[in-house]
């Protein structure tokens, strides 16, 4: 793989709130602080609404512009596919958040298994929630 390709780990999550839920960009802003530091680069994201009525509609992080613009996106990553998968876990009246994100932070290392021939046949995740949960539960 030639070094320009090489990314850190690649990450997604899917990020929901329900209606009514008070969008003050406050998470977005802890995730420029992310950004700003150095930890993680958005790739892509795509804000979806869903409708009363069920109907989907979706925007690019990358065409939001103005304060929500991260130098590292690259639009179109996240594609209908996606947004029908997320789709399906929302709610009527709901707004989620799809957002793709290379960890830069592992940037050298995952470099240095390629150069190795070392490859990443895949991964796992644990949602917080679902962690959140099997930690209360084991405390009873």
């Amino acid at each position: 793989m030639a070094a320009e390709l090489d990314l850190g780990a690649v990450d997604c999550f899917l990020v929901g709130f329900p209606p009514g839920a008070p969008l003050d960009g406050g998470a977005l802003t802890q995730m420029a602080a992310l950004v700003d530091a150095g930890v993680i680069e958005v790739l892509d994201a795509l804000v979806i609404r869903k409708d009363d009525d069920g109907s989907i509609s979706g925007v690019n992080l990358a065409e939001m512009g103005g304060a929500v613009a991260f130098t590292g996106v690259r639009p179109g990553l996240p594609g209908d596919d996606d947004l029908a998968i997320a789709a399906e876990e929302m709610s009527a009246g709901s707004v989620a958040v799809f957002v793709l994100y290379e960890n830069t932070w592992a940037r050298g290392f995952v470099t240095a298994v390629h150069e190795r021939g070392g490859v990443f046949p895949g991964n796992g995740r644990i949602g917080t929630d679902d962690l959140l949960a099997a930690i209360e539960a084991a405390g009873d």
